[in-house]
């Protein structure tokens, strides 16, 4: 257990949060629980204290894909918001790229940790319309990909073809990550569907009731 004072977006101070497994560092890009919201922050120090009085809530997951601040720009970020008075936030984000921008909590996914028991929900209209989103036609898998790969996956039953359709085993999808990282991620990316989206297609308490089963789950993403 270790824990860490973390600089959360638009918010001029830092705030201390745990580590319970030991696997984040200083200087990356985390998702936290911030007033029951996910919010994104960059991990400033390690705060040496073993007791607070106030309850730590622990870091929820690294932002994939992103930057991570440099010991060299986090001592500059130290040394300008105690020199000038500055808030973390004006002398973070003058640091950062204007080009990026993220988002919090806008798009599902499928959670992969849950696919052993997916399948019992695919009668399920939110489920199965996300994983509508995977099909392709078989012309178009073996323009994308090499016609030996395709059908190598489906001869392995990663795949399988419906209708001259390319489709996903969803109770393979996640070992599908290994065997074919690319068509993995091909398919996987075609799961993401934005917050708008849902709640335009479906009411929002039935989405609500899926995301409380972790059937989907909530991502942060850079745009």
């Amino acid at each position: 257990m270790q824990y860490f004072d973390i600089y959360i977006d638009s918010m001029k101070g830092i705030y201390t949060y745990s580590d319970k497994n030991d696997e984040f560092e200083v200087g990356e890009n985390v998702i936290v629980p911030f007033r029951n919201i996910k919010k994104s922050g960059f991990i400033i120090r390690k705060n040496l204290k073993e007791s607070f009085e106030f309850k730590v809530l622990n870091i929820s997951s690294k932002v994939k894909n992103s930057l991570k601040l440099s010991n060299e720009q986090i001592k500059l970020i130290e040394w300008m918001v105690d020199y000038y008075l500055a808030s973390y936030d004006s002398v973070i984000k003058a640091m950062i790229p204007k080009k990026i921008k993220i988002s919090y909590n806008n798009v599902y996914s499928i959670n992969l940790n849950k696919l052993d028991i997916l399948s019992k929900y695919l009668n399920n209209e939110i489920i199965k319309y996300i994983f509508s989103l995977t099909i392709i036609s078989y012309g178009t898998a073996k323009t994308k990909f090499k016609k030996s790969i395709v059908d190598s996956l489906i001869n392995k039953n990663f795949l399988y073809i419906n209708d001259n359709n390319i489709c996903v085993n969803i109770k393979k999808f996640s070992e599908l990550k290994e065997e074919n990282k690319e068509i993995f991620n091909y398919f996987y990316k075609k799961t993401i569907i934005k917050k708008e989206k849902l709640e335009e297609k479906f009411k929002r308490n039935r989405y609500k009731r899926i995301r409380r089963k972790r059937n989907i789950k909530n991502r942060s993403q850079y745009k």
